[in-house]
């Protein structure tokens, strides 16, 4: 059963999630980004009436800082379930780029680009400070956060993709919630093997390709790396193309199927690791 937190957080984000646009992972065409999401609806094609637009939720949420993230952990070992997510309570809060390192690298706000609570998923703790992995490029990015600056707590879920199986496996603890096949990345764009976490959770209005409910994730396409503003993020979604479900087809997001995603969306917190394997 999800957890009252969860369920909480769930009951006022989804409605405000109902402004969110997400273009291009489900476009055949090779310029439309991985995964973008815009806040911003269609301009109106009259102005016989007045209407207020939605504002627009700028991404405030990573200062500048280097190309890459320097530190890479490939090979990060997560204790769990449970596993360790943590929100973030600043308005800023810093990364650095090791235990010890007297001034962050760079700065993220507490919001997404689509104003969700911003979440780290932990790897372990140094000292005063938490190691986290980060939604950054390149995969496997870790940093570390002053530990007086997250508010801590267990997830029990996690989600596991095999792309030569072309299976997602969802389970709560011991328990298996959700296996089915998926499709994935082709092999030029390939989804990227790792570990990530669950970034945000947006519900689609105009991109029936994304079916009714997309994850944002902490993954990055390999080959992919900057469309129409996007930065190749990987989502995990829905689609309306059901027969792509089971084969190598997408730019790298993973498709489920709509009622699969549906579930999840239910019961997945942020910060739920994702395991992306062979």
């Amino acid at each position: 059963m999800p957890n009252s937190r969860f369920m909480a957080r769930l009951r006022w984000s989804l409605p405000a999630l109902l402004l969110v646009v997400l273009a291009g992972c489900g476009q055949a065409a090779p310029e439309l980004p991985l995964y973008r999401a815009l806040a911003d609806p269609p301009a109106p094609t009259t102005t016989t009436t007045s209407t207020t637009a939605p504002p627009q939720v700028m991404a405030q949420s990573v200062s500048r800082g280097p190309q890459l993230w320097p530190v890479v952990d490939n090979n990060i070992q997560l204790t769990g379930p449970p596993y360790t997510v943590a929100d973030v309570v600043p308005a800023k809060i810093g990364v650095y780029d090791s235990p010890t390192a007297p001034t962050p690298l760079i700065t993220m706000g507490n919001k997404t680009e689509h104003g969700l609570q911003r979440v780290f998923l932990v790897a372990g703790q140094d000292g005063n400070r938490y190691k986290v992995l980060l939604p950054v490029r390149p995969n496997g990015a870790v940093g570390w956060v002053n530990a007086s600056d997250l508010n801590p707590y267990p997830v029990n879920y996690w989600i596991r993709v095999s792309t030569a199986a072309h299976q997602i496996t969802v389970g709560n603890a011991g328990q298996i919630v959700l296996q089915e096949p998926v499709a994935v990345g082709t092999g030029g764009t390939p989804t990227p093997f790792g570990t990530f976490y669950l970034t945000e959770l947006v519900r689609p209005i105009w991109q029936p390709y994304l079916g009714p409910f997309a994850y944002a994730t902490s993954a990055h396409s390999d080959v992919l790396y900057s469309f129409m503003g996007g930065d190749g993020n990987v989502g995990l979604h829905g689609t309306d193309a059901p027969g792509s479900i089971g084969h190598a087809v997408s730019h790298g997001c993973i498709r489920v199927s709509n009622s699969g995603i549906t579930k999840l969306a239910g019961i997945l917190p942020l910060g739920t690791p994702l395991f992306v394997l062979p």
